[in-house]
């Protein structure tokens, strides 16, 4: 069996797969709910991460399509880079298809080493899309935060309770007399 054919028959075991090692990268409260709640409305994370993945799975291999996944992948990194991951967690997931899609190769005793060659080229592709996406996605974070500062807004959203801005209102108000003396 060429590679090619096991990831179109295996599509599902190892899109599943794929999903809950991602989803795993979570902290374990959140992953088990992550993996259970299938509603869009209840779990937007998870729902980004399985139809995101779906999506590129499917372009990658059956329709190849490479040039459309950064599309697919948007809102999942834009998730992603807003959350508390390392830069290599966030990206991570191209390497996690590979050990997946190696996991099944091993049980199905697939040897393909042409159709490995293509496989690791695509997956490298999508590694690099994602280290892209979520650096930009990080820019712009950090630009929204900068125009924040600049603008003073950053009172409102980093204060929290309106009790904590009339506290720093207070802090303010003193140290401008303290200057002024």
């Amino acid at each position: 069996m060429l590679l090619q054919e096991l990831l179109i028959e295996n599509k599902g075991e190892i899109l599943d797969a794929w999903v809950d090692q991602v989803l795993t990268t979570y902290p374990s409260d959140g992953a088990r709910i992550f993996k259970k709640e299938k509603d869009q409305f209840a779990n937007p994370v998870g729902f980004a991460v399985k139809s995101s993945l779906w999506e590129v799975y499917g372009l990658l291999f059956e329709k190849n399509e490479v040039e459309k996944i950064v599309s697919a992948l948007e809102q999942l990194v834009r998730i992603r880079a807003v959350q508390i991951f390392a830069p290599s967690e966030a990206v991570s997931m191209a390497y996690t298809l590979k050990k997946v899609v190696k996991s099944v190769c091993r049980k199905e005793k697939v040897v393909d080493l042409d159709g490995w060659l293509a496989f690791e080229e695509k997956a490298d592709i999508l590694a690099y899309t994602l280290f892209d996406l979520y650096a930009a996605s990080r820019e712009r974070l950090y630009q929204t935060r900068i125009a924040e500062i600049k603008s003073g807004n950053n009172i409102t959203t980093d204060g929290g309770c309106p009790s904590k801005l009339m506290e720093g209102n207070s802090a303010r108000k003193a140290e401008l007399k303290t200057i002024n003396v």
